[in-house]
């Protein structure tokens, strides 16, 4: 098989009395992660930051059905179980592999909440396509339509609206943090990541609390 690109190194586990089979079987499945990391991981969150970010030519450029079948070839179990990693040779501890996966998480999610949230943008214009379409093939439901729009109009314009209304928009602790910090978010989508640091924050400083953020809808 060969040799795994970023995961290799010169441990070489000594195994004694103390050491059982399950320490070591508990370092085999470390040492997994730290491949699947370097190798499949790694790159999707390359593709998934590109989607979240609306880059989406670069993402059509780069994320081809070629790289989809090499991710899905590093991702077959002849690259997590075999001798190598069994016997944990070239395994070397990387604790950054962590904070890695838990970022990885966080891009994810936020991918999520975009797809979501096109998803609902796009289920209303096909609803309005399909009205002004319905509008289309049928000439009374038009002229009826065109009718309401002048009466609508009309009517407007027989009011004079002098009252000055005064509206005060109340936002949640963490967003006026999140804008402090960071700006508006892109196409209205908060990042995840980026969120649960101005959570933490705002708990250290006793602003909120987890359940504040939690309850809220």
């Amino acid at each position: 098989m060969a040799r795994i690109v970023g995961v290799t190194a010169s441990f070489t586990p000594k195994v004694s009395t103390s050491f059982s089979n399950a320490n070591i079987t508990l370092m085999a499945d470390l040492y997994r992660y730290q491949i699947m990391y370097s190798t499949t991981i790694r790159q999707m969150k390359t593709y998934i930051d590109l989607y979240t970010d609306g880059s989406f030519n670069q993402l059509t450029e780069v994320f081809t059905e070629k790289k989809l079948r090499s991710l899905m070839e590093t991702n077959r179990d002849t690259y997590y179980y075999n001798n190598d990693v069994t016997n944990l040779i070239g395994f070397n501890y990387d604790p950054k592999v962590f904070k890695q996966y838990k970022r990885t998480i966080y891009s994810i999610l936020t991918g999520f909440s975009l797809s979501v949230k096109q998803n609902q943008e796009l289920a209303g214009a096909n609803t309005e396509n399909a009205k002004n379409q319905a509008l289309l093939n049928s000439k009374d439901d038009l002229v009826e339509y065109i009718k309401s729009k002048i009466r609508d109009s009309m009517l407007m314009n027989s009011f004079s609206v002098s009252e000055t209304f005064n509206v005060t928009a109340s936002l949640k602790p963490w967003y006026i943090k999140y804008f402090e910090l960071y700006g508006p978010p892109n196409d209205g989508v908060f990042d995840v990541e980026k969120m649960a640091n101005v959570v933490e924050l705002l708990i250290s400083d006793n602003v909120i609390t987890m359940e504040d953020f939690l309850q809220n809808k």
